[in-house]
Parts: structure tokens; sequence; C-alpha cells
């Protein structure tokens, strides 16, 4: 019954894992960083093009400055915010900067490559609206991988999509290849005593 123990295995670490916001300082070595990515690189993707890949940000200035630039445009928008929705906002935005104080933070970044589109005469919206929503989801598969190969290496991570508020000027910090998207970023390290998981 291998299979069995395999699915009993897969469960509790699915079971397992939450949504982690806290984290203890110690850095992520680099041999558990390589295990995450063969994990993920196992991901169905859509039309079976790998267009994506993993940008692992662990220098605390960078991280510093990706929170600035969500603080930043979290400022702006706040500003435009009605009066009655601004505590609605703020409960919300909460959590679009706390990826900075994890050890490392894996960003999901990927290309919208055109197929159906290109058949076309001409350009239709909703064909290229689909195209691009198939590697959003594409790339959500590629995190819930990166999410359980990191419980099952004894690490913590969160899916963080709030923060792509300011997803220009995190990918010009990061330096992601023009044309490509972040699809999440997943702070990831070691849980900390008192933690906020969900």
């Amino acid at each position: 019954m291998k299979h069995c123990a395999d699915y009993e295995a897969l469960l509790k670490i699915c079971e397992s894992r939450r949504s982690t916001r806290t984290f203890d300082s110690r850095p992520v070595p680099e041999e558990i960083i390589e295990r995450i990515k063969k994990i993920a690189h196992t991901s169905p993707y859509a039309s079976g093009r790998k267009k994506w890949d993993m940008i692992v940000v662990a220098d605390r200035e960078a991280l510093a400055a990706m929170r600035m630039a969500v603080d930043r445009r979290t400022g702006e928008i706040q500003d435009k915010i009605r009066p009655d929705m601004k505590g609605s906002f703020d409960a919300y935005a909460r959590n679009f900067s706390f990826f900075a104080t994890a050890p490392a933070v894996i960003a999901l970044v990927f290309r919208a490559a055109p197929s159906l589109s290109l058949m076309l005469p001409e350009p239709d919206g909703g064909i290229l609206q689909w195209e691009r929503d198939n590697y959003v989801k594409s790339i959500s598969c590629v995190a819930m991988l990166v999410l359980l190969a990191a419980e099952s290496l004894g690490l913590a991570g969160c899916y963080v999509t709030g923060a792509l508020i300011a997803e220009n000027e995190i990918g010009r910090l990061i330096r992601i290849p023009q044309g490509w998207s972040i699809g999440a970023l997943i702070p990831i390290g070691y849980k900390a005593g008192g933690n906020n998981d969900d």
C-alpha cells in the first residue's frame, strides 16, 4: 500500500500548511530553495509552456525597497478611497507589506505568450484576456507547489498578491524581464512564535 502511505504523507503536509506572516530571522539555506524549485518545476502550466520563473530575494535592502514601493502605492490609493471605506481599506491593506519581514521572498514571474490570438485575423480583447488569465491560473498552480514544498521542508510561507498593487515598481527593483509579470510573492522562512496564521 505504498500509494496509501504517499497519500497520507501528502494529506498531512496539506493539512499542516497555514499562511504564515511572522518569521524568525534565520536565513533560508540555498539548498532548501533549490529543493523548492525542483518541486515547483513539476507544476502543470497552460499549453504545456513553462513561461515562468522564480526570482528569490533575500537581500534586506532589496526587501526594504520593495516594501517602500508597496507602502508608497498603498498611500496613493488610500488618498482616493471613499471616506466611508477607509477603515475597510486599512484592514485590507494591513497585510500588503509584511512580506519584507521574511528572510526570503520568492517572486513568481511569468510571460503571457499569445497563442490563439495569433491565429485570429484581428485582435479580440476577450481572447487576449482569456490567454492572460490562463497564465495567472497556471502560476497559481506553481505557487501551491512552492507552498507545499516549503511546508514539507519545515518552512512556512504565504501567498501574497496584495503587494502587487506596486507590481511595476517591484518588477523594476527585482529586474524582471520586459514583457513579464509578477503572479505572486511568496515570503518563506521559519515560523516565529506568536504567529499570525490562517
